[in-house]
């Protein structure tokens, strides 16, 4: 009977250290970063996080801007690489900084200056971002945020059952006619359809918009919609970030980008295994010698989307060259002229999650 006692003893004591050794071990798995941080992501801690937790846009005249394009890019990227930590940290930065009393996000603070317009691109992306991180980390609060978000951006950004590009925030009756198409963002809208907030109605129009737009002769996309007029307007000198974001929405809502992604080769090829950040729109040839890294970025993620996978390693082969590449350099990681300090926010977090998204999806 002692003996039976002992050994339920000890297997009851084996036990609860098992437990206290998987609680400990979640606990930390939750916390610590599942992938290492890449060498821009180290430039970005070093040069454009600054310790407050905003991130700037550049280092020489726009040190102390901060926009909410980068709040959001930065969400995106953190999720990407498994990073908790750093991303409740930013929701922090957010909630206090940036989220207005109506859930909404000003563009840009410059100092303590907060430019009362919003971006609908930026808010968009944040609340795709505290979607996912909700379900990802089992986090209610980033779920119940986003609901606050989308709630307000379809009760106040809206026109005609579409969502316009930007609204006034001390004004909610000023807001914009148009759509700019890279603006329309896919993963959003069918999680804020999901949960209910986005009615059937506004989600179908929306695509509708998107999946509609007719390419040019030469494959490219409008720049924008007119919700008032129902027609569309091109550009004559064509951005090619506008370009490759559009082209990659149209691609996660299955849509055909075929034309898009021909030019794209094209121009590659043509270009020598460059592409150039403007093209004309009715001559397809480049009118800027610039290569950005943002327009790589962009096109690799479209390229991954629709499972282009040899292109995609042509394009971050050649952002890579943008690149400081020089490991002794205290840039070293970072998409920025050294002689200038011409950097910026965009670039380098659009060519993390390029980059972050390749390697988990083992394209390189």
């Amino acid at each position: 009977m002692r003996a039976w006692l002992i050994r339920g003893l000890l297997s009851l004591l084996v036990l609860g250290v098992i437990i206290v050794v998987v609680c400990v071990f979640s606990e930390k798995s939750q916390s610590t970063p599942v992938k290492a941080s890449l060498a821009t992501e180290t430039f970005i801690q070093n040069y454009l996080l600054n310790k407050e937790g905003f991130i700037q846009t550049n280092i020489t005249d726009q040190n102390n801007v901060y926009l909410s394009e980068s709040v959001g890019l930065w969400l995106e990227y953190l999720i990407e690489k498994n990073d908790s930590i750093q991303f409740k940290q930013q929701v922090a930065i957010l909630e206090k900084n940036f989220l207005t009393k109506d859930h909404l996000v000003p563009w840009k603070i410059e100092g303590t200056k907060k430019y009362l317009v919003n971006a609908s691109i930026d808010d968009l992306r944040i609340v795709n971002s505290l979607y996912i991180a909700g379900e990802k980390w089992k986090t209610p609060f980033y779920t119940n945020l986003a609901k606050k978000m989308s709630k307000s951006l379809v009760r106040n950004q809206s026109v005609d059952q579409l969502m316009v590009d930007y609204i006034d925030l001390t004004n909610m009756d000023d807001k914009g006619e148009v759509i700019t198409l890279s603006y329309i963002m896919p993963e959003s809208y069918k999680r804020m359809s999901k949960v209910g907030i986005l009615s059937d109605e506004m989600y179908e129009e929306t695509k509708d918009v998107l999946l509609k737009a007719p390419h040019s002769k030469i494959g490219f996309y409008p720049k924008e919609y007119n919700i008032k007029t129902g027609k569309y307007s091109y550009d004559q000198k064509v951005n090619l970030i506008d370009q490759f974001y559009v082209g990659l929405h149209e691609a996660q809502w299955g849509g055909d980008v075929s034309p898009l992604l021909q030019f794209a080769k094209k121009a590659f090829k043509e270009g020598n295994g460059k592409i150039y950040g403007q093209y004309d729109s009715e001559t397809a040839q480049p009118i800027v010698q610039y290569e950005a890294p943002a327009v790589y970025a962009l096109a690799i993620l479209m390229c991954i989307e629709i499972d282009e996978r040899e292109f995609a390693q042509q394009l971050y082969s050649q952002m890579l060259t943008l690149r400081q590449n020089q490991k002794k350099s205290p840039y070293y990681g970072g998409y920025i002229d050294v002689d200038s300090k011409d950097t910026h926010s965009f670039d380098n977090l659009l060519a993390i999650i390029a980059e972050r998204r390749g390697m988990n999806e083992k394209v390189f």
